[in-house]
């Protein structure tokens, strides 16, 4: 028996839409008691920015759900949905909910992150979409877990004495947030005991870790079943307003991700309207997409920022930001110099010719010798400027800009 009353697993793939979907538009609707997540009900709770990536509207929808229950191999499939990034025509997510048929989900989610010898779970996510988006066949999804436990509490996982005094509930958000076993990975015991920063406690009744590719929240208590007064609210919260700050914050990676390579690209190029291209990619990607406030209730956010930790991006993303300032800032500094060159060129060249043409005017000879005269003295001096090393300077510039 493994003492556990709920089990919720939403396992997120980056996929591909060769055409729009054909399911329902509108994220999944989940109901318990009064609470029912309709698009309207989590956009009034998100910001607009936010819930415009994450719903999209009535002429522009980004999001559709398929409600149709299915079993496939050990689990059971509850909900499929899509998100397509508004800035893509083709990108997005898809997000599939799942319950194991028997068992835990450590098993599942151990084999959807690729460990050794995980079980089998006769589970392929491309075979459930129908055709509707395409995922990479060595895609690993990000998943979302949910636990609670019967009355007689959650099993340990780590049975090891060096852990004893690792609580079952840290254990099963390590196992779940992690997607491992002491057989994949054995914790160090120094380290045991979480930080409040990476710890959400989301309330007195549950907590939840985010870390590099999945989030895992535990039930404190037992769980009463169909009848708790909370835990049923709580599994709507995670499968649907939880559910989008980690989407969100998986649009964001992805994008950034791709305004890196574009970076590498666009620095590496001779052509400027490359990186004039990337300023236009990363102005879109600010004004769309990124986001570290989505709501004045706070824990999405704490949820967002969890996974933006997690994976650097306010970092990776001023990065970015750092290399195009730097890149213009050269270009400028280049530019000045290569105008600074042609007038110190232009100056050399004209002006012993306007003092020979001054001279010439002030003795108003018609002697063609004297102007021949002048004209070499003239030629004489300009080589002559042209050798210092302030000309040589300003010729290698040039010659440097109009052979790029």
């Amino acid at each position: 028996m493994n003492r556990l009353e709920r089990q919720i697993l939403i396992a997120v793939y980056p996929a591909r839409f060769p055409a729009t979907p054909t399911w329902e538009s509108g994220p999944l609707i989940l109901q318990h008691g009064h609470v029912r997540s309709t698009a309207k009900a989590r956009s009034e709770y998100y910001s607009a920015k936010a819930a415009s990536v994450l719903y999209g509207d009535a002429e522009h929808p980004q999001r559709w759900h398929d409600a149709t229950r299915r079993t496939v191999g050990n689990v059971e499939v509850i909900g499929v949905e899509a998100l397509q990034a508004r800035f893509s025509d083709t990108g997005g997510l898809v997000a599939i909910h799942l319950r194991p048929r028997r068992g835990t989900l450590v098993p599942i989610v151990r084999r959807l992150a690729g460990r050794r010898d995980a079980p089998p779970i006769g589970f392929d996510p491309q075979v459930l979409l129908g055709g509707q988006a395409l995922i990479e066949p060595d895609a690993r999804p990000f998943t979302v877990s949910f636990v609670t436990a019967t009355r007689q509490g959650l099993p340990r996982l780590y049975l090891q004495p060096r852990y004893w005094r690792w609580s079952a509930t840290n254990q099963w958000l390590w196992a779940l947030g992690s997607r491992s076993t002491f057989a994949d990975y054995p914790p160090d015991p120094r380290n045991l005991e979480p930080h409040d920063d990476e710890v959400i406690r989301l309330s007195s009744d549950w907590h939840a870790v985010v870390l590099r590719d999945g989030m895992g929240a535990v039930g404190i208590r037992p769980d009463q079943g169909s009848e708790d007064p909370f835990f049923g609210y709580a599994e709507v919260y995670l499968r649907s307003i939880y559910l989008d700050a980690i989407l969100l914050g998986l649009l964001q990676q992805q994008e950034i991700t791709r305004l890196e390579e574009r970076a590498v690209g666009a620095l590496d190029s001779s052509v400027k309207t490359a990186m004039a291209d990337l300023e236009r990619q990363v102005s879109s990607f600010r004004r769309h997409l990124w986001a570290q406030h989505l709501t004045p209730h706070g824990v999405p956010n704490r949820l967002l920022s969890a996974y933006q930790r997690q994976h650097m991006l306010p970092g990776r993303y001023e990065q970015i930001l750092s290399d195009i300032s730097d890149f213009n800032r050269l270009t400028r500094d280049e530019e000045s110099r290569y105008v600074n060159s042609a007038i110190v060129v232009f100056t050399l060249v004209t002006v012993p010719a306007g003092i020979a043409l001054a001279l010439l005017q002030v003795m108003e000879t018609d002697n063609p010798w004297l102007y021949f005269a002048v004209a070499v003295v003239c030629v004489i001096f300009t080589g002559l400027l042209l050798l210092t090393r302030s000309a040589r300077t300003a010729l290698q510039a040039l010659r440097r800009r109009f052979t790029l």
